[in-house]
């Protein structure tokens, strides 16, 4: 049985082709000749939609402790600090200064938060 890689409607038998061994990107990946390469600009990409989807569930906790503060009337301005480094992580110039997927990998959202 031969298995194909399929990448934007173009197929090619894989036993031909030199891939990634790690599929982390694998929405990322694009034919040159025999080789599968990962598109670092498109890995970027996906590697932030990643972030925001780990990210989400600290931003709704963070949601609920900032209108609790409001109500206490104290934290909310250190919650809010935390919120807006949250949102930011994405712009992080780590992400963009990755040069291959390994690097790229690296940079958790721990790591970027430095935890």
């Amino acid at each position: 049985m031969t298995t194909f890689i399929n990448i934007d409607g173009v197929s090619k038998d894989a036993s031909s082709l030199t891939v990634p061994s790690d599929r982390t990107f694998r929405g990322a990946w694009e034919f040159n000749s025999d080789v599968v390469e990962v598109n670092m600009t498109a890995a970027k990409a996906i590697h932030k939609d990643n972030l925001r989807a780990e990210r989400k569930p600290r931003l709704e906790a963070l949601d609920v402790s900032y209108m609790k503060a409001l109500e206490a009337g104290s934290g909310a301005p250190a919650i809010a600090t935390e919120k807006d480094t949250l949102r930011n992580i994405t712009a992080d110039a780590r992400i963009d200064a990755a040069t291959t997927p390994d690097e790229l990998k690296a940079l958790t959202l721990a790591a970027l938060l430095g935890e």
